[in-house]
C-alpha cells in the first residue's frame, strides 16, 4: 500500500511529534545519567576516596532531580502518542 500525498499540516504533524519524541529522548538520556552519578558513580568515587565523604550529602538531591525529570519525560512521550494521528492520514493502515 502506497501512502497518499503528503501535505503541509501533515508535515507539520510529522515534525510536532519528532520534536516531542527528541525531547522524550533527551529527557530520558538525563535521568539515566543522573540516576547512574547518583547510584554507581558517586559512592564509587567516594569508596575508593577519590571524593572526599562530604560530597555523599549530594545524593538526594541528584535521586530528587532525577525522579523529577522522568514525569516530564512520561509528558512528552504521551504528548508524542497523542499527535501521532496524522500518521492514519498518511497511510491507510498501521500494519501492512
Amino acid at each position: 500500500m502506497s501512502p497518499d500525498y503528503i501535505t503541509v499540516e501533515q508535515w507539520s504533524g510529522i515534525s510536532t511529534v519528532l520534536r516531542l519524541l527528541w525531547a522524550y529522548w533527551l529527557f530520558i538520556i538525563g535521568f539515566a545519567l543522573t540516576l547512574l552519578l547518583a547510584q554507581a558513580i558517586m559512592p564509587s568515587l567516594v569508596f575508593t576516596r577519590q571524593l572526599p565523604m562530604a560530597i555523599m550529602r549530594l545524593r538526594p538531591l541528584l535521586y530528587l532531580g532525577a525522579f523529577g525529570i522522568l514525569p516530564l519525560a512520561i509528558i512528552f512521550l504521551i504528548l508524542a502518542f497523542v499527535n501521532i494521528d496524522v500518521i492514519p492520514e498518511i497511510w491507510g493502515r498501521w500494519w501492512i
